[in-house]
């Protein structure tokens, strides 16, 4: 603080008392000095001056204090945590502190864990794994218990009745129609050398037939071996074996009923015994009306697992033709169906 009165005098100011400037050099203009008015006029140092008239703005009634730049106190940051090794560390001063710069201290330590709570943290991260493996190995074999029960009790799926695929022992394919039978057997069964035709060779099924058409002799002979596939449509399981016995039942009852307008006469059926898995034969008789001739066939129809082997015997008798007789036919078509039935068994089975 100063005495109260009015600010020193400076240096440069002109005043009543004291040594007068020296004089002005030679060639400079002669600088006028502003214009005092007021208090400025006014000599500290003049006796005759009244203390109280006049005074500065800035002037008080004790004196003036130098005005300073206002001064943030210092911030002082949070201290770093100390270990055991550093607990003899000389703790920073207040002019270590003020001396660091205002954004140091403006920005926030980084919290920093301590020793102590960071083995407390990896025990509990142990602890924890622990319990994970634990509790993990355990749900994982309580699945597998539970998965083993349930696959050892659950009741087996329902297995359907149906067959759509040929089974054990059943034929995927059969022999060539045309040779089961010998040539000379044929000959002397057609009475003549028969003329062949192969309408139809294939894998399943396989047709052919044998014509004689000379004077005394008119007679014809068909053979036709077809492996029966698996179908739902027939009577059972759908098998091939049960699709075989379906089709060979058809045929005997078209036989023995053919369809109305046709010009085909009831058959009469007959019964093979101890002939295949199943065997029957038909003697159905043809008369066209005013005609003397008449042509008189028989048909046999065997089974065996899923094969049919179908052969008819055809003769003419009248009109230049024969004789021939029905017991003749029979047991000419039971020889080819006995020389087929021997052929399909030496073909591989499934």
């Amino acid at each position: 603080m100063t005495e109260e009165g009015y600010p020193p005098r400076q240096p440069h100011h002109r005043g009543r008392s004291g040594p007068r400037p020296s004089a002005r050099p030679v060639g400079r203009s002669r600088q006028h000095e502003p214009r005092r008015t007021g208090w400025q006029v006014i000599d500290a140092f003049d006796d005759g001056s009244d203390p109280e008239t006049d005074l500065p703005p800035w002037a008080g009634s004790v004196g003036v204090a130098p005005l300073r730049p206002v001064r943030r106190p210092p911030r002082v940051p949070v201290p770093e945590p100390r270990g055991p090794e550093q607990s003899g560390a000389a703790e920073p001063g207040l002019e270590e502190l003020d001396s660091q710069p205002w954004a140091d201290q403006d920005r926030p330590e980084p919290t920093r864990r301590r020793p102590g709570r960071s083995r407390a943290a990896a025990a509990r991260r142990r602890r924890s794994k622990r319990r994970l493996l634990t509790w993990g190995s355990a749900a994982v074999i309580v699945v597998v218990i539970v998965g083993g029960v349930l696959f050892l009790t659950r009741s087996p799926a329902h297995k359907s009745r149906f067959v759509t695929t040929l089974q054990k022992g059943e034929f995927r394919a059969v022999p060539d129609a045309c040779k089961v039978y010998g040539a000379a057997a044929l000959r002397t069964l057609m009475n003549g050398t028969p003329k062949m035709i192969q309408p139809q060779q294939g894998q399943v099924q396989s047709e052919c037939s044998y014509t004689v058409d000379a004077k005394p002799t008119l007679r014809v002979v068909n053979i036709n071996l077809q492996a029966m596939q698996a179908n739902l449509v027939a009577v059972g399981n759908g098998s091939a074996t049960a699709n075989a016995r379906y089709t060979i039942a058809r045929q005997r009852e078209l036989l023995a009923k053919p369809p109305k307008r046709t010009p085909l006469p009831p058959a009469t059926i007959t019964a093979v015994p101890g002939f295949a898995d199943q065997a029957f034969s038909a003697v159905q008789t043809f008369r066209a009306k005013g005609a003397a001739a008449a042509t008189d066939l028989v048909t046999v129809v065997a089974r065996y697992r899923n094969v049919l082997i179908t052969v008819s015997f055809e003769g003419q008798n009248g009109g230049g033709f024969g004789p021939v007789s029905v017991v003749g036919l029979r047991s000419g078509a039971l020889n080819v169906v006995r020389a087929a039935l021997a052929r399909l068994k030496a073909e591989p089975t499934v």
